[in-house]
């Protein structure tokens, strides 16, 4: 018997890939394109092999790898598993180590171009838009899969996103080979995600026909105003707070191919005017036929959402759900524990104000459950925090 795993986020794409042989297993693993390490272990008897076996399968996917199997892809698609980005509260303080599976790097227009790897495109002192004039000009654009644009003005927060997307859709000739877009590689060094200035996205989705993945990261100033494309299979919108209209559009959104939905929901605090209501239309499981992950983190309702979700249709189809980063406590926990679907595989409950007891009973669910929490985390009952507000 054998299981291949692999796992992707900000900072890593790893394989893990176990066999069980008579009484003993055997574990390969590493970095996803290296050969990897391999260790034995030999038991007193195969059902201890076989035992040992499924809890470390259990455990691996408990911490978010998935079945390589499930992974699979034809043609010029990318790997479900290469949308997520950030799984755990530690990953958001530093920028993007890995992009749908490959290293991020920062362009250098001094070194040659290279396809191996996603470029990362950010703003100098001096002049703020030559780096990604730079970038579009070049072999590199011409190869990229994936692109990373970080910090578009580096002294003034007050900028928003609207020159970089027009440049980058009237350049989308130049990008011919680009599956995944990051806008907003921003962190809090930089600019704290809720004074992070975006703008109405819609251009990229009409000038990128074949984008498959779009991520943005902060909410001011976000729209989606003709929320429309036939390829796209994942958005992600990162915000401390976002508003009700961006909740709406998505709502409204026209896109058949969507297979991974992250929304960041944040708090009031920072500008979230959404509530459980607003994202009835997507509960009711009527949109997106070929979802299969729906992410509604770092939101201060998130005891509401859990209490709602456990009774609504959508969850009878997905097969992961993200509540991570947000202010889950008991109450939702409790909720949760009535969860059933026959096409769940995975929980993400990371980063939460469980009690231990709820803790285990949640981890006892029939599928793959994360109620990890960061060593640092605040316990206090009586101020609770989302993972990323300002």
């Amino acid at each position: 018997m054998r299981r291949e795993l692999i796992y992707m986020d900000a900072k890593s794409s790893k394989f893990w890939t176990i066999e069980l042989q008579g009484s003993g297993h055997t574990v390969t693993y590493g970095r996803i394109g290296s050969a990897g390490q391999t260790s034995s272990k030999s038991f007193a008897s195969e059902e201890a092999a076989r035992k040992d076996f499924d809890k470390l399968v259990k455990e691996k996917l408990s911490k978010g790898y998935v079945e390589k199997a499930g992974q699979e892809t034809t043609g010029d698609e990318l790997p479900l598993v290469a949308f997520t980005c950030i799984n755990h509260r530690d990953e958001i303080s530093s920028n993007l180590g890995t992009f749908i599976g490959m290293r991020v790097v920062d362009y250098d227009p001094e070194k040659p171009a290279r396809s191996d790897v996603v470029y990362r495109v950010r703003s100098t002192w001096e002049e703020p838009e030559l780096p990604l004039k730079s970038f579009l000009a070049s072999e590199a654009a011409a190869q990229a899969r994936g692109l990373v644009i970080g910090a578009w003005q580096v002294d003034d927060s007050s900028v928003d996103s609207s020159q970089v997307v027009s440049t980058l859709a009237r350049a989308a000739g130049r990008l011919g080979k680009l599956a995944a877009l990051h806008l907003g590689d921003i962190v809090g060094e930089e600019c704290e995600i809720s004074w992070i200035n975006q703008c109405d996205l819609t251009p990229l989705l009409q000038a990128f026909p074949n984008l498959q993945l779009l991520r943005a990261r902060g909410g001011e100033g976000l729209a989606l105003s003709e929320p429309r494309h036939a390829r796209l299979r994942g958005l992600a919108l990162e915000a401390g707070g976002l508003d009700v209209s961006v909740i709406r559009s998505v709502c409204q959104a026209d896109f058949p191919e969507l297979e991974y939905l992250e929304l960041w929901l944040g708090t009031s605090d920072y500008g979230a005017t959404a509530t459980v209501a607003d994202l009835q239309p997507l509960l009711s499981g009527r949109l997106f036929p070929k979802l299969k992950y729906l992410g509604l983190r770092n939101s201060e309702l998130a005891d509401e959402l859990a209490g709602v979700l456990v009774n609504s249709p959508v969850v009878e189809r997905i097969e992961t759900l993200d509540l991570s980063l947000g202010v889950l406590t008991d109450e939702g926990g409790q909720s949760l524990l009535k969860l059933s679907s026959p096409t769940l595989k995975k929980l993400n409950l990371h980063y939460n104000y469980f009690s231990p007891e709820v803790s285990r009973q949640l981890k006892a669910l029939p599928f793959a459950v994360d109620v990890t929490r960061p060593a640092n985390m605040e316990e206090e009952e009586e101020w609770r925090f989302v993972a990323v507000g300002e």
